[in-house]
């Protein structure tokens, strides 16, 4: 009896280890988008073994330290580019471990689109058949926010309004490494607001600034009055909570490769850095829905006027907008 019972007690063991292991080994993306728009690609075609070599040369790159990767593979329509980000304040290791989730995740869930972007969230991971490197694109929204409305708003808006312009220009300032920057302000009501944004560092630094504007114009839309909220697209992204949810960074600058020796040197480049603090606690999230839609001009004047607007005076979501109702933090 007692030798059944050991092996009972053995078996459940080994079934527990085995759920703890599948629950921890591969999170769920945020959101992700498979685009048909660009055709499929067929099993063992020339594409798709050009998408596997591209991927897996990210994930075995142990080059790049930076947490940016925009890499190619193959010629003409069988051409496959590919960018990964890391955000700015996570360490090689975990960001490394992302990039690779996120490389299984995607191939999983868009098992045949020549077109792909999966969110994460400390890294975002994208593939396509067009050009998409030094391009800005805003095509694709994505939204989350915490559920508690700030009582100050109008105060609230204005300290947000001056750390998301204070933000923007450090990281749009940065160097072809990273484009990022992330900070705090003293709000309303004896309550701190931190603030983070990037933007891929492909982008020029008039994009990157073209693209910050364009997403903090739809901050009314998703988070209006909200004590926290996120919006991405694929070529920026930026948050803002009343807690700190951010990583440490060190002061390190970032250089870019050296060039080809030249008769006379060139002058060393000016590169921006940011310092971020310590978290207290990450981040949180819940509830969902996907396409993609180019934003309009109101959306981008919006970004430089502020965001005063109150929900019923904003547009719906479309149908080719992704939203998720931040719950809990954790």
């Amino acid at each position: 009896m007692a030798i059944g019972s050991s092996r009972l007690f053995f078996f459940l063991l080994c079934a527990l280890a085995h759920l703890t292991t599948l629950t921890v080994a591969q999170p769920n993306f945020l959101y992700h988008f498979c685009s048909d728009q660009l055709g499929n690609y067929t099993t063992n075609s020339t594409y798709q073994k050009n998408l596997n070599t591209l991927l897996s040369s990210i994930t075995s790159n142990s080059e790049i330290n930076y947490g940016f990767y925009n890499f190619s593979a193959g010629q003409n329509s069988d051409k496959v580019n590919a960018i990964a980000l890391c955000s700015g304040d996570v360490n090689l290791d975990a960001c490394r471990s992302c990039i690779n989730d996120s490389v299984s995740e995607l191939k999983q869930s868009c098992p045949n689109q020549k077109e792909a972007i999966g969110q994460y969230d400390k890294c975002m991971l994208r593939y396509s058949n067009r050009t998409i490197f030094g391009v800005m694109d805003s095509s694709r929204k994505f939204y989350m926010w915490n559920t508690e409305n700030v009582s100050s708003v109008d105060q609230f808006n204005q300290v947000l309004r001056t750390l998301l312009e204070s933000l923007r220009s450090r990281a749009a300032s940065g160097s072809s490494l990273r484009k990022f920057a992330a900070g705090n302000a003293t709000a309303p009501d004896f309550k701190m607001l931190y603030a983070l944004v990037q933007c891929t560092p492909d982008l020029s630094k008039e994009d990157c600034t073209d693209c910050l504007i364009r997403i903090t114009g739809l901050i009314p839309k998703c988070c209006d009055r909200k004590e926290g909220g996120r919006v991405f697209v694929p070529s920026c992204n930026l948050r803002f909570e009343i807690y700190r949810f951010y990583e440490p960074t060190a002061d390190v600058e970032l250089t870019p490769p050296s060039p080809p020796p030249l008769l006379s040197p060139p002058p060393p480049p000016n590169i921006n850095t940011a310092i971020t603090e310590v978290p207290s606690e990450p981040a949180f999230f819940m509830h969902s829905s996907v396409e993609s839609d180019m934003l309009s001009s109101q959306d981008h004047n919006s970004g430089a006027t502020g965001f005063s607007q109150s929900k019923s005076e904003v547009e719906p979501f479309s149908a080719n907008e992704v939203s998720i109702t931040e719950l809990y933090p954790r």
